[in-house]
C-alpha cells in the first residue's frame, strides 16, 4: 500500500506541476517565503453530535501562490473524510494513507494570463472520536512534505516566487455546553398599594352668631331685647297716661 500511496502521490504532484509550471519552469527560486495555514475551531460536545461529528476547516497560504504541495497529519483521534478546493477552477487532488491520519493534496491554479491567487486555497474535512468529551483538543498539522518526507514546493506564475513553503497547525477544541440557570421559585412579597397623596382642603370655619343676650328668664321661649323693653314700658306708660286725663 505504501508503494501504491507514493505513486498515487506523485501523480498527483506531476499533474499539478504540470498545470501551473509552463510560466515558471525557468524562474530561480526566490528567497521571499509563503507559509501554509490550518484553521481552528471550537464547539460544544452537542455540536459535534449535530455535525454527526464532522468538522470542516478552511487550508490557506500566506502569500499568492499558483502551485503548491502540502500534507496533512491528523492528531489522535481524527479520521480523512475529505479534501476540496477552495478556488474555482483549481485543482486539488488528495491521497490518504491507510491509517487515515495523513492526507498529501496537490494544488494546481492556472489561468490565461496566469494569476496568482491567496488566503484560503481548499478545506478539509475530518470526523473526530465519537468517544470525544468536553475539554478534548484535536491537533491538526500541515507542511510541505509528502508521505515520506521529501520537501515539495510552490510556485507563483506572476512573480516568478519559488520555494518550499512553512508549515502549520489548527485545532478542534471540545467546550462545555452551555448549562441552563437554575430559576428557584419564590414568593414575591405583597406589592404595597401605593396610597394616593391627599390634599388636605383647609376647613373654612363659618362663623356662628352668638345669640344676643336675654334679660328674660331662661325658661322664655321668646325674649324681647332690653331696649325694646324699655320702649314698651315707654309706651304703655303714656298710653295710660292719656287715658287718664280723658276720663
Amino acid at each position: 500500500m505504501k508503494t501504491t500511496l507514493k505513486k498515487t502521490m506523485a501523480a498527483l504532484s506531476a499533474a499539478a506541476v504540470v498545470a501551473a509550471s509552463a510560466a515558471v519552469m525557468a524562474v530561480p527560486t526566490s528567497a521571499a517565503g509563503v507559509s501554509l495555514t490550518m484553521g481552528s475551531k471550537t464547539l460544544t460536545l452537542a455540536e459535534l453530535k449535530a455535525a454527526n461529528y464532522q468538522v470542516t476547516l478552511p487550508i490557506g497560504v500566506t502569500d499568492s501562490i499558483n502551485s503548491v504541495g502540502f500534507g496533512v497529519t491528523l492528531g489522535e483521534g481524527l479520521t480523512y473524510v475529505d479534501l476540496e478546493a477552495s478556488v474555482k477552477k483549481a485543482t486539488c487532488l488528495a491521497a490518504t494513507n491507510d491509517a487515515g491520519n495523513f492526507v498529501f493534496a496537490p494544488f494546481a491554479y492556472a489561468t490565461v494570463p496566469l494569476k496568482a491567487v491567496s488566503g484560503q486555497i481548499a478545506a478539509i474535512t475530518v470526523e473526530v472520536s465519537k468517544d470525544a468529551k468536553a475539554g478534548d483538543t484535536f491537533t491538526l498539522s500541515i507542511d510541505g512534505k509528502d508521505s515520506d518526507g521529501v520537501e515539495t514546493s510552490y510556485k507563483n506564475g506572476e512573480t516568478g516566487d519559488s520555494g518550499v513553503p512553512g508549515g502549520g497547525a489548527g485545532t478542534i477544541t471540545i467546550a462545555e455546553d452551555p448549562t441552563e440557570p437554575t430559576t428557584e421559585a419564590t414568593t414575591a412579597a405583597p406589592t404595597a398599594t401605593p396610597v394616593a397623596a391627599t390634599t388636605t382642603t383647609a376647613k373654612v370655619a363659618t362663623a356662628t352668631k352668638k345669640p344676643a343676650k336675654s334679660t328674660s328668664s331662661p325658661n322664655t321661649g321668646d325674649a324681647l331685647p332690653v331696649a325694646g323693653v324699655a320702649v314698651a314700658v315707654a309706651v304703655i306708660g303714656g298710653v295710660a297716661l292719656v287715658a287718664k286725663k280723658r276720663k
